[in-house]
């Protein structure tokens, strides 16, 4: 079984964001090139820089660097899939306004 590294954890939860790296790297404020390299090289980034990715993650440095407080990570996930969901919901719903919107003219009409 291999095992998992800091950009195992790291790149789904990118992913897991809707952002590509190349997103993530003007969100989080690296140099993409930086990154990139530190990826390609299977780098483990400097520990303040480490922390600011996990910040930007929302998870904990703990896990991104071995691991540990997996639940943290699995909440964080989670939130994010509800986030999406909750985003989804509402855009119907201002869909759903907008028709109804466009019905009440006619109601006005056909009363008059």
């Amino acid at each position: 079984m291999k095992e998992e590294t800091f950009w195992d954890r790291t790149l789904p939860l990118i992913k897991a964001h809707g952002m590509s790296i190349k997103e993530f790297t003007r969100f989080s404020g690296f140099p993409y090139s930086t990154f990139r390299g530190w990826i390609y090289h299977k780098r483990v980034p400097h520990i303040s820089d480490s922390n600011r990715i996990a910040f930007a993650l929302g998870v904990t440095l703990g896990y991104l660097l071995n691991g540990k407080d997996r639940n943290v990570a699995a909440l964080r996930l989670r939130e994010l899939d509800f986030r999406k969901s909750a985003a989804r919901i509402q855009a119907l719903a201002d869909e759903i306004q907008k028709e109804i919107n466009l019905l009440k003219p006619l109601k006005k009409r056909v009363l008059t």
